[in-house]
């Protein structure tokens, strides 16, 4: 008959029955600690997950705010290097970024004839749009036009993208610079 030796974590009792039994000695957790662990861990979570969704709603803004500065870069790349669209039968005066609705065009300007439509894109559903609704870049020129105009003191166009709380301003600078608030 093999004898079974007591370990540190643990000692040998009779049960009643005349066999031995195996007690442990304060291996394990209270019920205490188990919540007090649980709770601590759920309260963290809790917090990641507000992080998290505030960060996510930041980009969604700020990489709006991004995909329109990149628009209207394009837009007076395209004048000011005279891009002429096929459909464009007269002399072209300029390509117009503007914001009709929840939506933003491209459009080629040209003499005697209506805007042709070069891009079109849409702004995601829970941002709006502030400032300006309109901006047209003249061929081979620096200059701008704003709809509606500037105010003297102000040299520059203004868009703010916002939603969630969260705004990002695109400025467009009498100069034709670019550039989102604050980079």
């Amino acid at each position: 008959m093999v004898k079974k030796l007591p370990t540190a974590s643990s000692s040998t009792v009779e049960n009643g029955s005349g066999l031995p039994s195996t007690v442990l000695d304060g291996a394990g957790f209270t019920l205490i600690e188990l919540l007090v662990t649980i709770s601590l861990i759920g309260i963290l979570f809790t917090v990641g997950i507000a992080s998290y969704i505030d960060f996510s709603r930041r980009q969604v803004v700020f990489q709006a705010a991004r995909k329109i500065v990149q628009d209207l870069r394009l837009t007076q790349s395209l004048a000011a290097n005279n891009q002429k669209p096929e459909d464009c039968d007269g002399t072209l005066d300029g390509y117009t970024f503007r914001i009709p609705d929840t939506t933003y065009k491209i459009e080629a300007n040209c003499f005697g004839q209506v805007p042709i439509k070069t891009k079109e894109d849409s702004i995601p559903i829970d941002l709006t749009l502030s400032g300006f609704t309109q901006v047209k870049f003249k061929v081979l020129r620096q200059t701008l036009e704003c709809v509606p105009p500037l105010i003297p003191p102000a040299t520059s166009c203004e868009l703010t993208v916002s939603g969630f709380g969260k705004s990002k301003k695109v400025i467009v600078g009498s100069g034709g610079a670019i550039n989102l608030e604050n980079e």
